[in-house]
């Protein structure tokens, strides 16, 4: 595709660069350029570089360089994954560029031409069913199943590596992330743009892989943090996945014992289909109240005792303890020292001369005393997992204890052991000290404990216990497990988001800065925070620092933004020119849009 009847053609092409706009080429008579398709050109000073070709069009040539090859030569992409992927793009405020060449596999490591077909284009204007969340204990026997009769292509999104691996064995599925090699995962692709294969899975590079129609697309663990990790595309895959469901009719399907606040919103306006069996199997839920007792030993005797009968009948127990989140709390009431205008645990400076919110960086000094019991124990108190182990095979010299022995009677550990997969269901589960989870100071803290204990429960089996020792033994998330009831957890976490304006009722936004030094970086934040002020919608919080004074981390600086739906559009213009200006002399501005982790 070149010259034609004197119109000269030229590719519109976008590149992993800061900058939001394409680059134009002229396309060379020997080349056939379309759409979505991979081309390698020069790029000024920077050599030559892949970029994606999104718009084809006449125009004047004059200065213009020529495209020196094509990666592949089909398209790669279809016009609604290039669609889909300038609208990731506006709502992360990341270059379109960036985006589409993070979700896309490995280029060719040799030259010699593919036989490789375009993708099917999905079906434009074609009415999606509901997006459905199955919550049901049996929810991934019942998907396997599904995915086995869909009658179109199926895509799989995992959180992880290890669990994309274990669900493309259990389906017999092409794999489609970094786990698989990059011939593997080219092929995967190609495959499925073919219909050759029927179901892919992958993680977060996968998410534009394209499908025959009808498609099924899935989401895995959806409560699950890790499907929106810092880099590109910078928006969370669950988000990602309803918009593509809506842009070409695919049904759309989330697994979650225990949803994401975001989700639960959404089926209580009847956007999303909440799908669940009715009470399953569930242990025995246990509040250990441990308000004076965990000083010098990690189990109550309730824990000693679930311990002592799941030994006798041949069980594994797991002990879940928590990183040590460094929020203040008192150890006699269990009072949480809270930022009055925030709700979130306050945090101990790490130069240990105050606390301080991590949202609006209010500091303050940290009281001699409790304010609700006059107690003087006002520390960020905790076990870890050595602590337990070593205490554990003292009390229970016969039994076998490990951090790392999947075979043993007693395993510790953190959170990450219940996502484990296991041939048998866990006898009894502890958690040794539940509050360092609620004590996170963060807003979803609460949310996040509730997730824990709810998959803490369907991994234990029928007649099994679970024990969770805390200074709270009434707080809303232990009865909605106990009483086995997410609608119990939501009626109260929702109205305290609603009130303080926290997702799912308001976006956040995360604006960084990384200097060389704390001056540059402060420089930085103060001229981003600068542009922001004035625009109507916003709420602003003073900048603060991200690390303990003089050391490097110091030279990292944040200001946090919360905004309504269109939050991306508001704060777009004015931040803009600090990502496309990219790395100045004294720092670099990052934006985070609806981070997950505070």
């Amino acid at each position: 595709m070149g010259a034609l009847d004197g119109r000269v053609v030229i590719a519109d092409v976008v590149f992993d660069l800061p900058l939001d706009h394409p680059f134009s080429y002229r396309i060379p008579d020997s080349l056939i350029v379309t759409p979505g398709q991979r081309v390698s050109a020069p790029l000024g000073g920077r050599g030559t570089r892949v970029g994606v070709a999104v718009a084809i069009r006449d125009g004047d040539a004059a200065g213009l360089h020529a495209i020196e090859r094509v990666v592949e030569p089909a398209p790669i992409l279809s016009a609604g994954a290039l669609e889909l992927g300038r609208w990731i793009a506006d709502e992360s405020l990341s270059s379109w560029g960036s985006t589409l060449l993070a979700l896309l596999p490995p280029p060719p490591r040799s030259k010699r031409a593919e036989v490789l077909a375009p993708p099917i284009e999905p079906a434009r204007g074609a009415a999606a069913p509901p997006p459905e969340v199955w919550m049901d204990v049996q929810r991934e026997d019942r998907l396997a199943a599904a995915l086995g009769d869909t009658p179109g292509g199926a895509l799989v999104i995992a959180p992880d590596t290890d669990s994309a691996a274990r669900w493309a064995r259990r389906l017999d599925a092409a794999r489609l992330d970094s786990g698989a090699g990059p011939a593997e995962r080219r092929a995967a692709w190609f495959a499925a743009a073919r219909g050759r294969v029927s179901i892919v899975v992958g993680t977060r590079g996968a998410l534009l892989v394209p499908l025959p129609p009808p498609a099924v697309l899935v989401l895995l663990d959806e409560q699950d943090p890790s499907h929106k990790p810092p880099g590109p595309p910078r928006l969370h895959s669950r988000d990602i996945l309803l918009r593509r469901a809506a842009l070409d009719g695919s049904r759309l399907i989330m697994l979650a014992g225990a949803p994401s606040a975001e989700v639960w919103q959404k089926s209580v306006a009847g956007t999303v289909t909440r799908v669940a069996d009715g009470p399953a199997p569930w242990p025995e839920v246990i509040a250990s109240d441990t308000r004076g007792i965990l000083r010098n030993h990690p189990l109550t005797l309730p824990l000693t005792r679930a311990i002592e009968n799941m030994s006798r009948a041949g069980k594994s127990v797991a002990l879940v303890v928590s990183r040590s989140a460094g929020a203040i709390g008192c150890n006699d009431c269990g009072a949480v020292l809270r930022c009055p205008a925030c709700g979130v645990a306050l945090q101990l400076r790490r130069d240990r001369r105050g606390m301080a919110c991590r949202l609006c960086a209010k500091t303050d000094a940290v009281p001699e005393r409790c304010p609700g019991c006059g107690g003087h124990r006002l520390q960020p108190f905790g076990w870890d997992a050595e602590r337990v182990e070593a205490s554990v095979r003292r009390r229970f010299p016969r039994l076998t204890v490990s951090r790392s022995d999947p075979s043993a009677q007693v395993q510790v550990g953190t959170a990450a052991l219940l996502r484990t997969p296991r041939p048998r269901p866990w006898g009894a589960v502890g958690f040794v000290w539940f509050d360092g989870f609620l004590r996170v100071p963060d807003f979803r803290a609460g949310e996040r404990a509730f997730q824990l204990l709810w998959s803490a429960a369907e991994a234990v089996g029928t007649g099994g216990r679970l024990i969770v020792q805390t200074l709270h033994p009434d707080h809303y998330a232990v009865a909605a497990v106990r009483g086995q009831d997410r609608d119990a957890f939501y009626r109260q976490e929702l109205p305290f988001r609603s009130e303080l304006g926290y997702p799912p009722f308001r976006r956040l936004c995360h604006v960084s800065a990384r200097g060389k030094t704390a001056a540059g970086a402060k420089t930085l934040i103060d001229e981003a925070a600068g542009a922001l002020a004035g625009i109507e919608g916003l709420t602003m919080y003073p900048p603060m620092a991200l690390g303990a004074p003089g050391a490097a981390a110091a030279a990292r600086m944040r200001v946090v933004v919360k905004g309504p739906d269109d939050l991306p559009r508001l704060v777009s213009q004015a931040l803009r020119p600090f990502l496309e200006r990219g790395r100045r002399s004294h720092g670099v501005v990052e934006i985070e849009m609806d981070p997950v982790n505070s």
